[in-house]
């Protein structure tokens, strides 16, 4: 049984941590954050936005005196997309984990962007009375201890002076 899931995801990259409790560890290594899955969006990244552009070059360019015209390539639809898809595969992911075992809730972690597509996918497992709780910030960098700590800094998690 995890008492809490943390998910710490970005437009690029995933990671799905559970918070286990050791009780023969001393109260500060008592509660430590594991790793249990991790997933990427490789269309996010640059190698994957110039795959997916065209651009004519000379289009946006006015002749002379005459203002140059715009034009659009449609980017922004298509990135929403592969952001909502990427969502919806981290929520699955979630909620095989969850359905595993007892859990008391998420932390859900991501940039704002991120964020809203998450609570939208995460929808079913919050039905299910899965608390989650949430922080609109980028911390997929961090290892398992420095993002237990800024949780824990946030009031998300518990620290190692308040583990019961």
């Amino acid at each position: 049984m995890h008492e809490c899931w943390v998910i710490a995801a970005d437009g690029a990259r995933a990671r799905i941590l559970a918070l286990e409790r050791n009780a023969g560890r001393p109260p500060r290594a008592e509660l430590r954050l594991v790793e249990n899955a991790r997933l990427s969006n490789p269309e996010h990244t640059v190698s994957g936005r110039r795959a997916a552009r065209t651009i004519k070059s000379g289009r946006d360019t006015g002749h002379g005196s005459a203002a140059p015209h715009g034009y659009t390539d449609h980017r922004d639809p298509h990135e929403e997309e592969l952001l909502r898809r990427f969502a919806a595969r981290i929520a699955g992911q979630a909620a095989t984990l969850v359905a595993g075992g007892k859990t008391g809730g998420i932390v859900l972690i991501a940039e704002p962007r991120m964020l809203g597509l998450l609570r939208t996918a995460l929808e079913p497992v919050t039905k299910a009375g899965v608390a989650l709780q949430v922080l609109a910030r980028d911390y997929t960098w961090c290892t398992a201890p420095q993002l237990q700590r800024h949780l824990a800094e946030n009031g998300l998690l518990p620290g190692p002076e308040r583990a019961v």
